[in-house]
């Protein structure tokens, strides 16, 4: 089973896509403090991170830029989400693998992240 560390700070967000996530066979931990990834990523050692872009007091891909330059992180792929559809144009800059916008189809996300576990 598929390991995902999904990162967003609305709670609401945070349940629905760990409930999705978990009714496709995906193991999830879902975490809406931003100084709990590192923490998780050693524990949970995911396979993949779902990151939220807009982080209360944080931009999503900052953190994906540590954790992308960082050794013990930089091979996790990591996919960006986001209301700001803009964003599809510039998430590459943080070397993420990919980006969802939301509100997002759950099939296409599943798709999304199996391809890039797949990649990896």
């Amino acid at each position: 089973m598929k390991k995902v560390l999904v990162v967003d700070d609305d709670n609401d967000i945070l349940a629905l896509v760990q409930m999705l996530l978990t009714m496709n066979n995906f193991k999830v931990d879902a975490i809406v403090k931003l100084e709990l990834i590192d923490d998780s990523i050693e524990k949970f050692s995911p396979d993949i991170i779902l990151l939220d872009v807009s982080l209360s007091g944080a931009d999503g891909r900052d953190i994906c830029r540590r954790l992308k330059s960082a050794d013990i992180t930089k091979q996790i792929p990591v996919v960006l989400f986001s209301a700001h559809a803009d964003v599809v144009n510039n998430y590459k800059e943080c070397n993420a693998q990919a980006f969802v916008s939301k509100p997002f189809d759950i099939s296409h996300l599943i798709e999304v992240l199996d391809s890039n576990l797949a990649a990896a």
